[in-house]
């Protein structure tokens, strides 16, 4: 049966409806359409393809059957090919994040290796540097053991030459502080010597004006004595005039009464005119004779009085003299007992010095052993943190030796048991049981590093001890050794100073012991002033008294002298016969005056005589009577001169003792000086090897210090290399056991992948055949 045109086309454009969108989704899917069979057995498909290829031509009705039927199983097979393809896509995705991500890991695996191998090579490499840095902390720390033995030796050498050197700096010390005292003691030997000399020559003075006084009042005894003499010869003389002139008077006393006889009477009146000139005349030679004598009464002790006012002032010289020594005396005790005070309070102020500088010294010396003991104490807790700190770092090269040893084990458990795929249970758990061993001896191991770090930490703590304490002893043992150097001086001051207390004392006693002397001296001085003020108050009184008698014997004699005058102015009115006889009366009368003239005279001078050898006899009494009083001054003064120079003397043998004494000093000093020079020719080069080792202990010690310092750093690097080694391999193994369960997981998407595709493939060759059933 012939079909239009028009059939053909619409049949034709629907065929291309039903099979373009399977072709096109094969073709989209990449999955090859499915054929119909065409052999002989091959089931009749009821797609509109196979319709025609199986008849050649179709029916219109059958043909829209079949489109609709088809387009109908296309749609369900859409509809069950979408949540497949969705299934299809997030399967893929989840693969394809699954791989991403285990490529991801891979390359991070592959990182951690490589960080692993970096790690482990850093872990190297910080352990050979903790060696080399541990062995050079062992040779250091050899060195410096060495170095502070040389030390010890060196100081064992040294200390017995300083301490010698030492000695004879402070036996040279006292021996110049001691030259010292010597030196002020002759200083003031000679100021004692000055000032006694100086008292010598007032006391010699004060001896020698005795002296002089003795000598010039024995003068004026001797002097007395001959005028004694020389007035007892002319009262002898006196007595032999007399006894003439008496008997000369005798003779013109006769011849006078012959020619008396003989002119009786031619000249009675003129007799008696003339014995009344005669008898004033009388009247008038004693007159006179009775003024010359109290002329030269008053003249004599005029010359007492002089005499005596000179000895007057010569005992009140000489007893101003004792008194002004005694005044100087005195002030001298003051003054010497003022510096006294002063000398007693600097001895107690270097007493106070002194016992001040022994309890400081007393108290450094508490302090020295107390921080010496300290220093042990911490000398020996290092030694035993340092023990400790080996200790533990064997401990942890032993459990770090277990961990390599273990994590061997485990990499061998796990190389079985990745060999056999997991499935050796027993394996698994043998690697377990290592891994919390594992753990465990990284626990111990974290646990060692940080007891380590302790006592690293320790050790420090207790090396900044040391230090601060060797500082701090130091500081005391040269305080201690400044207090031992100021204690010479101070004890040399306190020596001086008891010695200066001592002499002053000495010197105020024998000021003291001197004043009774000088005290005895002045009251005889005074006793001789007063005796002879009285003397002379004497002597005064009787020169005022002869002075007026005198005067009034002078008066006698004018008036006496105007009398006979008178008279003899009467006589020229005689007859001449009467002076012829007169004349031979008064010739003889003459003559018998001049005789009884020259009796008169010799009587008065008899008399004068006489008074004047009582008078010398009794100045010569009283001049005897001041002798003695003049020789105690005379021996007071010499027993003055005797002691001041005998203190002199004294005085002398103890500078001559002190130069003596100090010439031996600055011999022995000079000595000690050669000794001292000696001992620092061998100190010197001994402290400078002293000094570079302590530089080289101090070098040493640095470096030890910094070698420990290194050492810490990289046990702590080491450390911080070890954990993050463990934290790169627990990250690789974590990384693993997430690849293979990735692996795992991706096989098992894979496998639904598989089966998806596989339904979508079945699906999309329906589709390919226009919804004919492969």
């Amino acid at each position: 049966m012939r079909t239009s045109p028009s059939t053909s086309v619409l049949s034709r454009r629907l065929a291309a409806a039903v099979v373009l969108p399977g072709l096109l989704t094969s073709s989209l899917v990449l999955i090859q359409p499915a054929a119909a069979g065409t052999g002989a057995n091959a089931g009749i498909c009821n797609g509109v393809v196979n319709q025609l290829a199986h008849r050649g031509t179709v029916q219109e009705n059958l043909l829209k059957a079949a489109a609709k039927k088809n387009a109908d199983v296309i749609a369900r097979l859409l509809a069950e090919r979408a949540p497949l393809q969705e299934e299809k896509d997030r399967l893929s995705a989840e693969i394809a994040a699954l791989e991403g991500e285990s490529d991801r890991l891979a390359a991070e695996v592959v990182t951690l290796e490589d960080d692993i191998k970096t790690a482990e090579s850093d872990i190297a490499k910080l352990t050979a540097a903790s060696e080399a840095t541990s062995a050079a902390e062992t040779a250091t720390a050899a060195t410096l053991a060495k170095l502070q033995e040389d030390k010890a030796n060196l100081v064992a050498e040294l200390t017995p030459l300083q301490e010698e050197k030492a000695a004879a700096e402070a036996a040279a010390e006292d021996l110049r502080v001691e030259a010292g005292a010597v030196a002020q003691d002759i200083a003031g030997t000679q100021d004692s010597i000055d000032a006694a000399k100086a008292e010598l020559l007032a006391l010699e003075l004060a001896a020698a004006e005795a002296t002089e006084a003795l000598a010039d009042k024995e003068a004026e005894i001797a002097d007395a004595q001959d005028q004694l003499t020389a007035l007892e010869a002319a009262a002898a003389e006196a007595v032999a005039d007399v006894d003439a002139a008496r008997e000369a008077v005798e003779a013109a006393e006769l011849e006078l009464d012959r020619l008396e006889v003989a002119g009786e009477a031619a000249g009675d009146a003129l007799q008696k005119q003339q014995d009344l000139v005669d008898a004033e005349n009388l009247i008038l030679d004693g007159l006179q004779d009775i003024s010359a004598e109290a002329e030269e009464a008053a003249t004599a002790k005029a010359t007492e009085v002089a005499a005596a006012q000179d000895q007057l002032e010569v005992l009140q010289m000489a007893a101003g003299t004792a008194a002004t020594a005694l005044s100087a005396k005195n002030a001298e005790i003051a003054s010497a007992e003022e510096s006294l005070e002063g000398l007693r309070a600097d001895a107690l102020m270097a007493a106070e010095a002194v016992t001040a500088n022994i309890d400081a010294a007393a108290v450094v010396a508490g302090q020295i052993t107390t921080i010496t003991a300290q220093i042990t104490a911490a000398n020996a807790a290092i030694a035993a943190k340092q023990g400790e700190l080996t200790a533990a770092r064997n401990q942890l090269t032993t459990l770090q030796a277990n961990k390599t040893a273990l994590e061997g084990e485990i990499a061998v458990l796990t190389a079985k048991i990745e060999k056999n795929n997991g499935a050796a249970n027993g394996l698994i758990t043998q690697r377990n049981e290592k891994q919390a061993l594992l753990a465990a001896v990284d626990t111990q191991i974290t646990d060692q590093n940080a007891v380590i770090s302790a006592l690293q930490g320790d050790l420090a703590a207790l090396n900044n001890q040391v230090s601060a304490l060797n500082t701090q002893l130091l500081a005391k043992q040269q305080e201690s050794s400044s207090l031992q150097q100021q204690a010479a001086p101070l004890q040399a001051t306190l020596t001086a100073a008891n010695t200066a207390v001592a002499l002053k004392e000495a010197e105020i006693a024998a000021l003291k012991a001197e004043l009774p002397a000088l005290g005895e001296a002045l009251t005889e001085a005074n006793s001789a002033v007063a005796g002879q003020q009285a003397v002379l108050d004497g002597l005064q009184q009787e020169l005022t008294a002869a002075r007026e008698a005198a005067a009034g014997a002078a008066a006698d004699v004018a008036a006496q002298v105007t009398v006979v005058a008178g008279l003899e102015a009467e006589l020229p009115g005689l007859t001449q016969g009467v002076e012829d006889a007169q004349q031979a009366v008064t010739e003889q009368r003459a003559d018998l005056e001049r005789k009884r003239t020259t009796l008169e005279s010799a009587q008065a001078a008899e008399v004068l005589a006489a008074a004047a050898v009582e008078d010398k006899k009794a100045e010569l009494s009283t001049l005897q009577g001041q002798l003695p009083a003049l020789q105690a001054n005379v021996d007071a003064a010499n027993e003055a001169v005797a002691g001041k120079t005998s203190q002199i003397v004294a005085l002398n043998l103890i500078m001559d003792g002190f130069v003596a004494r100090l010439g031996v000093l600055n011999a022995d000093i000079k000595a000690t000086e050669a000794d001292i020079v000696s001992l620092q020719t061998r100190v010197a080069p001994l402290l400078e090897q002293l000094n570079q080792l302590n530089d080289e202990i101090s070098t040493t010690e640095a470096a030890l210090k910094d070698l420990q310092s290194q050492l810490t750093a990289l046990d702590g690097k080491l450390t911080a290399a070890q954990e993050t080694l463990r934290a790169l391999e627990a990250q690789k193994k974590q990384n693993k056991d997430v690849i293979t369960a990735q692996k795992s997981t991706v096989t098992g998407l894979q496998a639904q992948l598989g089966a998806v595709q596989v339904k979508i493939n079945a699906i999309d060759g329906t589709i390919a055949l226009g919804g004919c059933a492969v």
